[in-house]
This record gives C-alpha cells, structure tokens and sequence, in this order.
C-alpha cells in the first residue's frame, strides 16, 4: 500500500472496506484504512489544509497567506534531480503567470540547510520557499503522504485540489489553460 495513489481510488476504497469487514482487529487493517483516508484526503477535489511552514529566514509562512487565484504546492529537495530539472519550468511558469495571480508554494524536504539554501540561490527559486529540514520527516510531508519527489498539487482559491503530480509538458499546458 505504500506505493498506492489516487488513479485507482474507487478501487481501492472497495479493497479495503471488504479486508476491514474480513479482519476488523488487525493492525494491518488500521494501517491500510489510515492509507485510504490520506489518499482521500489529499485527491482531485479535495480542499487542503493550510500548511505553515518557516522560510529561508525562519519566518513562518502560511499557505493561505500566499495563496493566488491558483497554487503550485510543490514538494522537492536539493538532492532530487527531477525535482532541480523542474525548476527552469517552474521559473517560467512563475514569470508567465504571476501577475495573473499564479503562485507556488515551495515545499524543501531537505535535511541540510545549506543545501537548501544554496539550491534555491542556483535554481532562482523566486516564489515562497518554506522548509523544516527534516526530510521526509517534515510534518506537511507526513499529512499529505509524500513517498517520492517530486510531488505537487495544484489547487484553486479555495483550496481545493484540481491536479496532482503534473510535470514538464504535463504541468505547462494544464497552467496554460486555466489562464486562457
């Protein structure tokens, strides 16, 4: 189950109904409808929880503060070299579309500060850049289930959650097309 996402939701939700109607006191079944909760919570139309995080500088940074009339929440590290790869794109995408209210909500899951920070600088990672440096340990990374990098969310206004895991090309047209 740890490598189970929301393509296939509908279908897992039935899985683990029947195993949990099968073997109601076991400690898998706990863990497996703990699983199906998170993937719940955090699939297409679902709304996020804000998340507070501090910046480069230890300022606490809420998501609501920043969120535009749509929000890239992307999780990524220093050492990912995807998730570095990405950042030319999401610089332009930045560019492109802040002025329309497009945000990102950069997530670091690094444990080195320095790394980070030095990343950030290199990559020009411009928007809001909030980090604990606890890795995959980080509490936003716990809440929403992040097992690999990169991982982002697009969500509205709101807060409701309207792409997930949209990269390169992918994540370029879907921006495109909500700012036509």
């Amino acid at each position: 189950s740890t490598r189970w996402n929301n393509e296939n939701l509908e279908t897992l939700n039935k899985i683990v109904t029947n195993f949990k109607d099968m073997h109601p006191n076991l400690e898998m079944t706990k863990k497996l409808v703990q699983k199906i909760e998170l993937l719940n919570r955090t699939s297409i139309g679902s709304k996020i929880s804000n998340i507070k995080m501090p910046n480069q500088t230890d300022k606490l940074i809420a998501l609501d503060s920043i969120k535009g009339t749509y929000t890239l929440i992307d999780f990524w590290a220093s050492w990912c070299p995807p998730c570095r790869a990405e950042s030319a794109l999401l610089n332009n995408l930045y560019k492109d579309y802040n002025s329309n209210g497009f945000e990102i909500y950069g997530i670091s899951l690094d444990s080195n500060k320095e790394r980070w920070l030095k990343a950030l600088k290199t990559d020009n990672r411009t928007w809001v850049n909030v980090s604990t440096v606890e890795g995959f340990k980080t509490p936003a990374a716990i809440e929403y289930g992040i097992t690999s990098l990169p991982t982002n969310y697009i969500i509205d206004k709101e807060g409701k959650i309207i792409a997930r895991n949209l990269h390169g090309e992918k994540l370029r047209d879907f921006i495109k097309k909500i700012y036509k």
